[in-house]
């Protein structure tokens, strides 16, 4: 018998690509799941539900939240026994009663020890970080099996001398993307001016993300280039309250929304704006390529390989530089458009969510 596990995941791309990974393992039959029990977090079970997906085939289903360090106290009463587990991203720091496991790796901390986040970040901070993240690090080289999202990410833990079989399984689009019945509509948020360029940013505010420096962005583009545009997030109002986004007339918010409405909320924005310093494989730009929304980015490779020539690039460290590139390129519809089709010239290349889980299932068989 053998075990999915999930239960880990409780926010941002995780929990999208285990609810996209079951999605196409219950729904196109991939394999025979009379032979594996799943663990789910209670945040996947909320978005599996959205999408009434019957988990019926599995052997068992069960919905256990695990945190850090601390192992759901539930999972001790199972005693069951696993030939295989798949950690669909990791680590877990206990036993899941298995004689092999594959783990998912996505730490981009680990993979890019030295980053620009680290110039934001206090002494203090920083020494907490690194051991943190040093932690984590000891455990992932103790897999014999790992799981990437890019051949950057594959060669970035290979030069740091990992000794693990490393398999590059790509990231992609949902395939909610492809089936517009299943979109659901989003609420836009009360005096949004339609008749202006909309930037929008699809994710949580985790530090990494930079979300803090559009707020400078914004003044320069006004000041300075006499420029106004709207930015439309999708933070819990916490998160707006944090970056003091959230009394600044042109900054917008929908709140928080689901994988179904993902769809809605790039058909409702001209262009995405990802700030980010530090990633292993966000699925965001390849979504806003796939809806035919122009992509400014950080100048970063972990970017650049993906975007490749579909995107707008910036220097994520100054603000300056974002709002120029703003300013020169949103009446340049030309150099947009030219954008959008290379993207959709790059996303015709993608695995689909299907052939993800295709190579996910052949990895847990072959082992």
């Amino acid at each position: 018998m053998n075990l999915i596990f999930c239960g880990n995941l409780h926010n941002g791309g995780g929990v999208q690509v285990a609810t996209s990974f079951i999605q196409e393992l219950v729904i196109n039959k991939i394999t025979d799941l009379g032979n594996t029990d799943i663990i789910i977090s209670s945040r996947i079970e909320e978005e599996l539900k959205k999408i009434n997906l019957d988990l019926r085939n599995f052997k068992n289903v069960y919905t256990m939240n695990f945190y850090g360090l601390r192992k759901n106290k539930n999972f001790k009463a199972l005693n069951n026994k696993y030939n295989i587990c798949f950690i669909i991203f990791g680590p877990i720091y206990y036993s899941l009663n298995a004689r092999k496991y594959i783990v998912g790796f996505a730490q981009p901390w680990i993979a890019y020890k030295d980053n620009d986040v680290y110039l934001k970040m206090s002494l203090i901070s920083k020494i907490k970080n690194k051991t943190f993240f040093a932690i984590k690090d000891f455990i992932f080289r103790k897999y014999k099996y790992l799981v990437v999202e890019h051949e950057h990410v594959k060669n970035a833990l290979l030069g740091r001398n990992y000794k693990s079989k490393i398999e590059v399984v790509s990231n992609t689009y949902s395939s909610i993307f492809d089936d517009e019945k299943s979109w659901d509509k989003i609420d836009l948020p009360k005096g949004l001016d339609n008749s202006k360029f909309t930037f929008g940013y699809i994710g949580r505010s985790y530090l990494h993300k930079n979300l803090k420096i559009l707020k400078e962005v914004n003044q320069i583009l006004l000041s300075k280039y006499n420029v106004d545009v709207n930015f439309l997030f999708t933070l819990s109002n916490e998160e707006m309250k944090m970056l003091e986004f959230d009394n600044i007339p042109n900054f917008y918010n929908t709140g928080c929304i689901t994988l179904n409405q993902c769809p809605s909320f790039y058909n409702n924005i001209d262009a995405l704006i990802f700030p980010t310093m530090l990633e292993c494989f966000s699925a965001t730009p390849i979504e806003a390529m796939k809806m035919s929304i122009p992509v400014f980015c950080s100048n970063y490779p972990f970017l650049t390989e993906i975007c490749k020539n579909a995107a707008l690039y910036f220097d994520a460290t100054s603000s300056e530089d974002i709002a120029k590139l703003i300013a020169e390129s949103i009446n340049n519809k030309k150099l947009l458009d030219d954008k959008v089709q290379n993207g959709l010239k790059i996303v015709s290349t993608l695995p689909s969510s299907y052939d993800r889980a295709i190579k996910y299932m052949n990895l847990m068989n072959n082992i």
